[in-house]
């Protein structure tokens, strides 16, 4: 039997996580929630998701920080940044930071499940166990 996929979400903001939640209910996955880039990385220590979602602003740690930190002991770990930045600059920093994915606050559902899809195709369930 394989083993469902396994997503990260890193946000600060409860709304957020809520709508994340819902945008991603209709995949077969298993979720996970941290607060902050601390608690994300605490987490990534004792578990390997195959996905993690973050938020790139966020107090403690910001998302390209803590992708950087996860992927120096995870590297196949797939990052989708989620961010209200939308200045050719800072996207730019996004983008060559090494993400998969950026998602642009505010978005729909539609846009993000295709977003999801296109970086859950590129993932291996399990090829962290």
């Amino acid at each position: 039997m394989l083993q469902k996929p396994a997503v990260l979400i890193v946000e600060d903001d409860t709304f957020s996580v809520i709508l994340l939640k819902e945008y991603l209910s209709t995949f077969d996955i298993e979720i996970q929630t941290a607060g902050n880039g601390k608690e994300a990385v605490s987490f990534c220590e004792n578990n390997k998701p195959d996905i993690v979602i973050t938020d790139i602003l966020m107090p403690f740690m910001d998302g390209i920080i803590l992708m950087k930190e996860i992927k120096k002991k995870n590297p196949r770990i797939k990052f989708i940044a989620e961010t209200a930045y939308s200045t050719t600059e800072k996207l730019e920093e996004i983008t060559n930071a090494g993400f998969e994915a950026i998602i642009i606050k505010p978005y729909n559902k539609e846009d993000f499940q295709k977003i999801f899809k296109d970086v859950l195709k590129t993932i291996n369930p399990g090829d962290f166990t």
